[in-house]
C-alpha cells in the first residue's frame, strides 16, 4: 500500500516546502501563518512524500480544556488527485493515530463535510473512527452584535 511513499513530520525548517506545496491546500499558504504553525508546539503537519515531492498531508492540533486531558483534532487532510486510492490517506491518518497514542495525546477526533463521501469512506474503514451525529456551525464573517 502506497509503495515508495514516506510520511514526514514537518518542522520550521520546512517553511519553503509548505509554500511550494500550495496545490495540496484549499488556498495558497500564507507565509506568516505557515511560520507560526510550523513553530508551534501544539500544531503538527505531516507530508506524504514520493520521490521528494509532496503528494498529501494531514495536520492536527492539540486541544486543551480545563476538564479534559489533551487530545488531538485532525484539522485537514488531502491527497493529490492523481495519487488517490493508493492508501496515502490511510497512511497519513495512521501516522496521526500513532503519534497521539505514543505521546499520550488521546483521543483523536476529526470532522468531515456532510457531502464528502470519499473522506467519510476512509474514516469509516474497518479500523477507522467511530461516527456520531454533530452539527457544525461556521461564521464566514464576524457576527454583528448578535451575542452581545
Amino acid at each position: 500500500m502506497a509503495e515508495g511513499v514516506e510520511i514526514r513530520l514537518l518542522s520550521s525548517d520546512d517553511f519553503d516546502l509548505v509554500l511550494s506545496a500550495e496545490g495540496l491546500f484549499d488556498h495558497q499558504p500564507i507565509p506568516q501563518q505557515t511560520a507560526a504553525f510550523l513553530a508551534s508546539d501544539r500544531d503538527f503537519i505531516w507530508f506524504a512524500m514520493e520521490a521528494l515531492v509532496p503528494i498529501g498531508f494531514v495536520s492536527a492540533s492539540v486541544i486543551l480544556h480545563p476538564d479534559k486531558l489533551p487530545h488531538l483534532f485532525v484539522n485537514e487532510r488531502a491527497t493529490r488527485e492523481d495519487r488517490r486510492r493508493r492508501g496515502v490517506a490511510r497512511m497519513l491518518l495512521q501516522t496521526v493515530v500513532d503519534f497521539g497514542k505514543s505521546n499520550s495525546i488521546w483521543p483523536l477526533g476529526l470532522a468531515a463535510e456532510g457531502d464528502d463521501e470519499p473522506a467519510k469512506a476512509v474514516y469509516r474503514s474497518p479500523d477507522g473512527f467511530g461516527e456520531r451525529d454533530a452539527v457544525v456551525f461556521e461564521w464566514e464573517q464576524l457576527p454583528q452584535s448578535h451575542f452581545v
